[in-house]
């Protein structure tokens, strides 16, 4: 019993002995970044690919006027409050021109099919909300005759993931073609 405290006490002191001395590493500079709880990491794995497929499309109803549609495709489970939800919810879907000068919208949303009313964990009422595939369209007035573009956004919170984001757009006439084009989606930073 003697020898087992003797040692014991040797041990904590050799082992005081050795606290100023520090062995350094070299730091893996993998390691630092892209840990899977970086909200950085999830961001940009969200950005390029998002949980949805949207397309956009156009389609001339008259010399002034087309019609803007976005076809919205979500996973089965997944979907996306509609801005007609009687409920005032952050992230309702919504298109918006952001450069008016040359077009602008007219008349109210139209969707097809009709937005399902879902149970959400979050609401007690349900919430109108598209669900699997949608198509999203509102009329556009051409104000220019001359070429143009005009830029323009839709925003929406994808559910249950939670993640905002924004898709931007391009309304364009190039020598008397109109178009509308993707040119990207992002998750904005509040």
């Amino acid at each position: 019993m003697r020898y087992s405290i003797f040692l014991l006490g040797l041990l904590i002191i050799l082992g005081c002995a050795n606290d100023d001395q520090v062995q350094e590493t070299q730091i893996n500079k993998f390691s630092t970044h892209n840990k899977p709880y970086d909200p950085n990491f999830l961001n940009e794995i969200q950005k390029k690919n998002p949980p949805f497929a949207l397309d956009l499309s156009l389609n001339q109803i008259s010399p002034s006027v087309v019609t803007l549609t976005a076809t919205l495709v979500l996973d089965s489970g997944d979907y996306v409050a509609s801005p007609y939800t009687s409920q005032d919810l952050f992230g309702v879907y919504d298109m918006s021109l952001i450069d008016s000068t040359d077009v602008q919208f007219v008349g109210e949303l139209t969707e097809f099919p009709t937005p399902s009313a879902l149970r959400v964990h979050y609401e007690d009422q349900p919430v109108l909300s598209y669900t699997g595939s949608t198509r999203i369209s509102r009329s556009v007035e051409i104000l220019s005759n001359a070429d143009f573009e005009c830029y323009g956004e839709i925003f929406f919170v994808h559910e249950p993931s939670c993640y905002p984001y924004v898709v931007s757009f391009v309304i364009s006439r190039k020598l008397g073609m109109l178009s509308v084009t993707k040119i990207g989606t992002e998750i904005p930073k509040f």
